[in-house]
């Protein structure tokens, strides 16, 4: 009977630090095609691909957009300006939209550059994407509003 009880002991620490080993390590895949379609007042339309969550499968749980004056990387990522932030992204592969308007942040006749990461539920952040610019017209001109 020790035996037995031993044996299911030790079964029991093992599969305890085979679960924790196999802890979620794979963060959201990077997100290389970012893109700004359309510009209008102080506000502006991105567009990308999901890229999951577990590598490039499943669903991330965040994405947050930050915007900055010049090129953002991993280097300056969290010196950059958060623009706006969700929750759970669409599944990997399908493409997304968001149009933020927010005129304490988008100045007319500026350009900006933005980047956008994903994380998911482990708290594992995605490589920083690529980071397209564009230029905000002058304030006479049309509001972006929504995504087609």
């Amino acid at each position: 009977m020790r035996r037995f009880l031993f044996a299911v002991l030790s079964l029991s620490v093992f599969t305890v630090f085979a679960a924790q080993a196999m802890a979620d390590v794979c963060a959201p895949a990077k997100v290389d095609d970012l893109a700004v379609p359309n510009t209008g007042y102080h506000s502006v339309r991105l567009t990308w691909t999901n890229p999951g969550d577990d590598c490039s499968t499943g669903t991330a749980s965040t994405w947050e957009i930050r915007l900055s004056s010049s090129p953002i990387t991993e280097a300056n990522y969290y010196s950059a300006t958060v623009l706006v932030s969700g929750g759970a992204s669409g599944a990997a592969g399908t493409t997304d939209c968001n149009a933020p308007y927010d005129a304490t942040l988008l100045a007319c006749n500026a350009t900006y550059y933005f980047a956008i990461t994903f994380t998911d539920a482990a708290g594992n952040r995605s490589p920083v994407s690529n980071s397209p610019s564009g230029s905000l017209p002058s304030c006479s001109s049309h509001q972006i509003t929504d995504c087609p």
